[in-house]
Parts: structure tokens; C-alpha cells; sequence
């Protein structure tokens, strides 16, 4: 795991081989923020200053360079989004 994230809510799921950090040397600071309640998938990337929000999944091999909205759920590369979440009331 490459861990470089600039902020990590509670209740997060980051399972092996996973890479959060900059995507480029330019801007060191620019560094992903996961939300509460987020679920990342086995080697997928967070890469950037981007926001996962509450609740979103991350599925696994995702590359994800842009906003993920909460309660979203995205895979592929680049990720796309591919469905919701259901809250429970």
C-alpha cells in the first residue's frame, strides 16, 4: 500500500495494494480526502487533490483523478460511475 492522503474519515475500508497519493511532482500537497464510510477495492488508485465522498465505493483496479459524490460507486480506468449506494433510513 502507498499511503500519501491529505485527509481519512472514520469507518474507511482500504484493502491491499491500494495507492493514494499525488499524480504529479509538482504539487505535493495535492492529495486525496476520503470521507466517512468509504470502501476502496484492492489495487485501485486515488490519485490527486480530490474528494471521495461519505459513503462511495470504490471498486477494485479503479484509477480514480476526479470527485467521486457520496453514496457513488465507481470502477474502471479511468473510473466511471456505475451505480449507487442504498442508505439505510
Amino acid at each position: 500500500m502507498i499511503l500519501g492522503a491529505r485527509e481519512i474519515g472514520s469507518d474507511i475500508v482500504l484493502r491491499q495494494n491500494t495507492t493514494l497519493g499525488i499524480n504529479a511532482p509538482a504539487d505535493l500537497n495535492a492529495k486525496p480526502r476520503l470521507r466517512d464510510g468509504v470502501q476502496v477495492g484492492a489495487g485501485a488508485v486515488i490519485v490527486g487533490d480530490i474528494t471521495i465522498g461519505e459513503g462511495a465505493i470504490v471498486g477494485a483496479n479503479a484509477v480514480v483523478t476526479r470527485d467521486v459524490a457520496p453514496y457513488t460507486i465507481v470502477g474502471g480506468v479511468p473510473a466511471k460511475v456505475i451505480g449507487q449506494v442504498e442508505r439505510n433510513a
